[in-house]
This record gives structure tokens, C-alpha cells and sequence, in this order.
């Protein structure tokens, strides 16, 4: 026992001196760093009940038995959830080791669909974006456009016959805000690609998100835009990329701040998965497929995952086969939030991919807005609540 006292003892010695020596580094650097309470939490979700009362049992006997024969023997060790902490490997899980890699591995804990779409394959579950360069990319790279897509100003006419027969009315309130946390993502046709990534600086997703807006308050929908160029705010800032969430978020909750008559929060992305997934053509005309993504670090993610699938089902009659379906992605998974906490009706939404136009994405946003508008004048005839009140701001 007393051998068994000298261990514990050492570890937590050395575990004390580390993090005391880490504090010293990071002071002596001039770095601040701050652990966010979704940070926390996150670390939270990773120890299991049954390791809590593991770590008391070793102090309580009785209590050590009764969690031994209820825990089907699984070791909850503290260098076992530390490193679980470190990696997001799970020891003794093989899967959690590749699943990243390979797409037969991954598990329902990272990402799952709700809801799926024709043709949704497991190759939806990687990041929606690859890594991003560091450089900025100038204008004069981008290819020329051809003469059909500089046309693209004269907005494209709605399919008739899917248009609501009578129009909603938002009473001249502003209930959507559009915005486009990755605001530089762009397309094959309007760029040429750096490194991994296909951005442009002005010939971008923003210019969907614009049309959205438009095409929404042309049917009855208040709605406004935002302008920000994130990707720009971060180099001013000399924030690193992977921030692009936490920048948009500032921006979100300033809208929100300025009207509180804003319900709906809908950040457009441009997806990388291939041409044949990511387009569809209805009635003659075609168009870039939608993708649902719900984040599960919110906590109340099943109200934005049940509007999500709500949409998808108006979508599927109006525009058969526009989506792609709804995913769901776990806390585990990249930033798994995507801001959505902010109201039950903020949806981040990947519209095409890179080998998509910026013509079709222009078609889908008519459509969009055309889904939108159908939904908000059913819920408008029944009374419904809007996706419900958005969360306390």
C-alpha cells in the first residue's frame, strides 16, 4: 500500500512541476492564453462517470467494487484519459485511430446524417474545408470569366411552379441575416487554385450569400447581408485561419444585438466534394446541391437540426434531389458549433463544390429562398412559432 501511495505521489508531483514549468514558459513569452468555457466543457465530455467514480473508488473501497462490477471492466486510468484528452485517440479503439483517414472507420460519435440526401456517401464526414495557405490571393490570378457568367448580374427567373402561390410578409421586419464565415471560398471557374485551397477575393461565396438576401426579400422575406470580409479581419488581427468561427461569431452577435427582430442565421459555404455529388439538374437547369450541417457542441442543436430537416423534406418536394441531407457533427469534430447556439434557426449550409459555377450556386440561392419563403408562409398559416423564439441573446 504504501508502495502503491509513493506512485500516486510521484505522478502528481510530476504532473505539478510540468504544468509549473509550462505556466513560467508561457508567462516568460508574453502569451496569454485564455481556456474558453466551450473548451472546458469539451474536456468535460471526455471523462466518463464511471472514470470520476473509478479515481473516488481508489479512496473508498466499497465504492471501487461496485464500480468494478458495473464498468464491463474497462480501465479508466488517469494517463488513459489524458491521453484521450491529447489525441481524441481512444485507447483500445482502433477506429478512433483512422477513422480520420479512412471513411469506413469513422464513427457515429464524430458525424452521422439525419438526414441523407441521393447519393450521400461517408466521404461527407471529412472536414468541409482543407487546410488554408497562409498567403493572400491576389486578384490577377483569377481566370477570366467566361461572357455566360459575367451575365450572372441579370438574376435568373425562379421556377414558376415552384413558387409559394401566395406571398409571405414579414411586416418590414429583417428575420434572416446572411453571413459567410469563409467568405473567400470560391470555384474552379472563377479562380485558379493555391496550395490546396480555391479562393478569390471578391469573385466568392460572399456574392451567393448576397443573392440569398435579394432573392429573399423579393419574396416577402426581410432579410440583410453581411459585408465582412473575415478572412481579411484575421490577417489584420494576425489570427490564424482556424479561427474563422470565432471571428464570424463577433460579427453574428452584432447583428443580433442591432436588431433583435433577427431569427434565422444562415452561413453559406462552398463544399470540395466532387462535380458529380455536388450537382443537380431540375426542369433543364442546373444547379449546386445544398448540404445541411448541424453542430452538437451546441446544446440545443436538435431545434437547428430539426428546422434543418424540416427544409430538407420542403426542399425535396419543391427541388427533388437539391439536397444533400442533413449531418450532424459531433463535439469532437473540428469547431462542432458553428456558431448555431446563437438561435434554433441558425443553419450553416454548403452550397456546391468547388467544381460547381458561380452561376449554378446563383440558381440555388433563387431556390433557396423559394424553399425558405414556402416554409415561413406555412408556418405563417398555422401559427407556428418561427423555428421557435432564438436563444437569450
Amino acid at each position: 500500500m504504501a508502495s502503491i501511495i509513493q506512485r500516486q505521489f510521484a505522478v502528481l508531483s510530476f504532473i505539478t512541476a510540468f504544468l509549473f514549468v509550462i505556466t513560467g514558459v508561457l508567462s516568460l513569452g508574453g502569451n496569454r492564453m485564455m481556456i474558453a468555457s466551450s473548451a472546458v466543457q469539451q474536456a468535460a465530455t471526455h471523462v466518463s462517470s464511471l472514470a470520476i467514480l473509478g479515481w473516488m473508488g481508489q479512496e473508498i473501497p466499497v465504492l471501487g467494487e461496485t464500480v468494478q462490477t458495473t464498468s464491463d471492466r474497462r480501465t479508466n486510468s488517469v494517463t488513459g484519459f489524458l491521453f484521450q484528452l491529447a489525441t481524441s485517440i481512444q485507447p483500445g479503439d482502433l477506429r478512433s485511430l483512422l477513422g480520420r483517414e479512412l471513411p469506413g472507420m469513422v464513427t457515429t460519435e464524430d458525424a452521422r446524417f439525419v438526414v441523407a440526401g441521393k447519393g450521400a456517401t461517408l466521404a461527407d464526414f471529412y472536414v468541409e474545408y482543407p487546410p488554408h495557405p497562409k498567403q493572400v490571393i491576389d486578384a490577377s490570378d483569377a481566370v477570366p470569366l467566361p461572357q455566360q457568367e459575367e451575365a450572372a448580374g441579370d438574376k435568373p427567373a425562379a421556377e414558376e411552379a415552384t413558387k409559394p402561390v401566395a406571398k409571405p410578409n414579414t411586416g418590414g421586419k429583417k428575420i434572416v441575416y446572411v453571413y459567410n464565415t469563409h467568405n473567400r471560398e470560391s470555384w474552379y471557374s472563377e479562380t485558379k487554385p493555391v496550395g490546396t485551397s480555391v479562393d478569390h477575393p471578391t469573385r466568392n461565396i460572399s456574392l451567393v450569400g448576397k443573392r440569398l438576401s435579394e432573392a429573399l426579400n423579393e419574396r416577402g422575406i426581410g432579410s440583410d447581408v453581411s459585408k465582412d470580409d473575415i478572412y481579411q479581419e484575421l490577417l489584420n488581427q494576425k489570427k490564424d485561419y482556424a479561427l474563422s468561427y470565432a471571428q464570424s461569431l463577433q460579427v453574428v452577435k452584432a447583428a443580433a444585438e442591432n436588431n433583435r427582430e433577427l431569427h434565422y442565421f444562415f452561413d453559406l459555404h462552398r463544399d470540395t466534394a466532387p462535380r458529380d455529388r455536388t450537382t443537380v439538374t431540375i426542369k433543364g437547369k442546373s444547379y449546386a446541391r445544398v448540404m445541411f450541417v448541424i453542430g452538437k457542441r451546441n446544446k440545443s442543436f436538435e431545434k437547428n437540426e430539426a428546422f434543418a430537416t424540416e427544409l430538407h423534406q420542403l426542399m425535396e418536394e419543391m427541388y427533388p434531389e437539391l439536397s444533400r441531407g442533413v449531418m450532424e457533427k459531433g463535439a469532437k469534430t473540428d469547431h462542432g458549433e458553428y456558431n448555431q447556439s446563437i438561435s434554433p434557426g441558425s443553419l450553416l449550409m454548403e452550397i456546391g463544390g468547388t467544381e460547381n459555377t458561380l452561376q449554378e450556386s446563383y440558381n440555388t440561392a433563387e431556390a433557396l429562398a423559394d424553399v425558405f419563403a414556402a416554409y415561413y408562409l406555412k408556418a405563417e398559416k398555422v401559427g407556428k412559432p418561427v423555428a421557435d423564439e432564438p436563444a437569450k441573446r
